[in-house]
């Protein structure tokens, strides 16, 4: 079962039912005033009638609307409100009823392309001011009336728009925030994994493997202890800065743990990642503050055309292998470079999906997330 009805609806698809709803009180006024409607336009109003309570009935049962479904339920709404203008014998009236044409290119700002919004604008504007005209008894008042048909229908267009363009501006804003480490400026885990197809794509197509290099900084809680969180937070930006200075071009460096780092990049071998890995490591040392070990995994690149993405397997895995070598480089005196080359990435670039994360690993084997547990459940060492 779905969650509440209203989720069924976007902001333009409620409007439609909105905006179509008010036609349910036309025969009303219709039937209940006959002087009120044009002699013989009886028939053509009880035809707008129909089409517009057919338009909230396909509405109420969509749901969101396509593009083509709203060009189709939007044009003929504006056709039937030019109608309805037209046939109605009160001035006053005729000209509230023109002004309703303003909804639609309106309703059309909050969800469509700038081409339909575009479209739905200038043919509401052309319809009002042919209607304007039309009751005009002077050049002056066509003047006017063909000028404020023009803002009245220009103005909630350009106010739902500006509207829109702010949020989406927002949305984005925020969802790059989401993704950047606010302390260093580096990506996070999930700007990592939301910007990896730039770097796996250029591996797959140049035949680059992936050069997946996991940097920690050597006896960093000693920097907090002695030094101060303060000073600890200094030496984490200048190192993200050293380490960018470094990295290769169109790399990705990332902060995934407290005092670690990721820099995803295209190696041409294994010789070309060693380099750039100790380029990564010389430059952070060169700072006189810290030194860093290296773990660095060389792992070939093969992109898998069908299933959801398992990107997030794959930085988990590629973490866990690059893990290990720190740990050799640490063990082996700190401030080096350990290397890996791992299985064949089998990559699948398509859209993320809840899978059972033991289905999908770097070999194609089972039973990688037992061991990726293992992995980042070990003992806390002094680093």
């Amino acid at each position: 079962m779905g969650g509440p009805v209203w989720e069924r609806f976007d902001a333009r698809s409620a409007a439609v039912l909105v905006s179509t709803s008010g036609a349910f009180v036309l025969p009303l006024f219709a039937f209940g005033s006959p002087e009120f409607i044009r002699a013989g336009g009886m028939p053509a109003l009880v035809g707008v009638w129909l089409f517009t309570i057919a338009s909230f009935a396909y509405t109420l049962r969509a749901g969101r609307l396509s593009d083509r479904q709203f060009v189709v339920i939007g044009f003929g709404g504006m056709i039937g409100v030019a109608v309805s203008a037209f046939l109605v014998t009160d001035p006053a009236a005729a000209r509230a009823i023109v002004a309703l044409l303003s909804a639609i290119p309106a309703i059309a700002a909050m969800a469509s392309t700038r081409r339909v919004t575009t479209l739905f604008t200038t043919v509401a504007i052309l319809i009002a001011v042919v209607l304007s005209v039309y009751w005009s008894a002077s050049n002056t008042a066509r003047l006017v009336a063909a000028g404020a048909s023009v803002l009245t229908i220009c103005m909630p267009v350009f106010m739902v728009a500006v509207l829109r363009s702010s949020l989406e501006f927002a949305v984005e804003k925020v969802a790059k925030l989401g993704q950047i480490d606010p302390l260093t400026g580096a990506l996070n885990r999930r700007g990592l994994i939301q910007r990896h197809a730039r770097v796996f794509d250029r591996c797959t197509r140049n035949g680059q493997a992936a050069g997946f290099l996991l940097i920690d900084i050597d006896h960093f809680k000693a920097v907090n202890d002695s030094r101060g969180h303060a000073a600890g937070d200094k030496v984490l930006v200048d190192t993200v800065r050293a380490i960018a200075a470094a990295a290769p071009s169109q790399s990705l460096v990332s902060r995934i743990g407290g005092e670690e780092f990721v820099v995803l990049c295209g190696v041409d071998s294994v010789a070309d990642m060693s380099a750039k890995a100790a380029r990564i490591r010389a430059a952070v040392a060169a700072g006189d503050q810290v030194t860093v070990s290296v773990g660095a995994v060389y792992a070939p690149i093969e992109r898998a055309r069908e299933g959801h993405s398992n990107i997030s397997e794959i930085i988990d895995a590629l973490t866990w292998q690059a893990d290990r070598t720190v740990y050799l480089a640490k063990d082996h005196g700190r401030d080096r470079v350990v290397m890996q080359t791992a299985p064949t990435v089998r990559w699948r670039p398509g859209l993320p999906a809840e899978l059972p994360s033991e289905l999908v690993d770097l070999s194609g084997n089972v039973g990688l997330r037992a061991l990726l547990g293992r992995g980042r459940d070990r003992q806390v060492r002094a680093r």
